[in-house]
C-alpha cells in the first residue's frame, strides 16, 4: 500500500454509536458488526422489555454469506500528489457498521443486522398487535 497524507481542514461529526469507526490515518484491516432491534409503536408507550428478543430471530444466526476470494487484480497506480487535500467534511452520524476513513485501507469487513418492527394500534382494542 503506497503512503499518502492526507490534510483535513475540518471535521465534523454529529455522533458516532453502534459499532461505527471513525479513523484518522492509515489502517491494514477493518471490520465492523452490529446487530440491532427497533420496534416503533403507534401511541408509544414503551414498558422497557417489550418481548423482543434476538434469540427469537433465525436472522441474527444465519451464517454470514461472503463472496468468494477472487484472483488478486494487478494493477498500476500512479499518485500524481503526495498529499490527498481536503476542505470541510460535514457528517451527521456513523452507525450500524458504517466506517469513517481519513486515509488509506487495505481491506474491510462491515456487517450489520437490523430487525425492524412496526406495531399498529388495533381499532377496536386500541392496544398493540403482535409482531409479523
Amino acid at each position: 500500500m503506497q503512503q499518502r497524507t492526507s490534510s483535513v481542514r475540518n471535521i465534523k461529526l454529529n455522533g458516532l454509536t453502534y459499532s461505527g469507526i471513525f479513523n484518522i490515518g492509515d489502517a491494514v484491516y477493518a471490520s465492523t458488526k452490529a446487530k440491532g432491534i427497533a420496534v416503533q409503536k403507534e401511541g408509544a408507550v414503551f414498558s422497557g422489555d417489550d418481548g423482543v428478543q434476538f434469540e427469537n430471530y433465525s436472522l441474527f444466526d444465519m451464517e454470514t454469506n461472503l463472496p468468494e476470494q477472487q484472483q488478486p487484480v494487478q494493477k498500476t497506480t500512479l499518485q500524481h500528489k503526495e498529499t490527498i487535500h481536503v476542505g470541510d467534511i460535514n457528517l451527521l452520524g456513523v452507525s450500524q457498521a458504517a466506517i469513517f476513513q481519513v486515509g488509506s485501507i487495505r481491506e474491510v469487513t462491515s456487517e450489520a443486522r437490523i430487525k425492524h418492527f412496526r406495531r399498529l394500534m388495533d381499532d377496536n382494542t386500541h392496544t398493540n398487535q403482535a409482531d409479523s
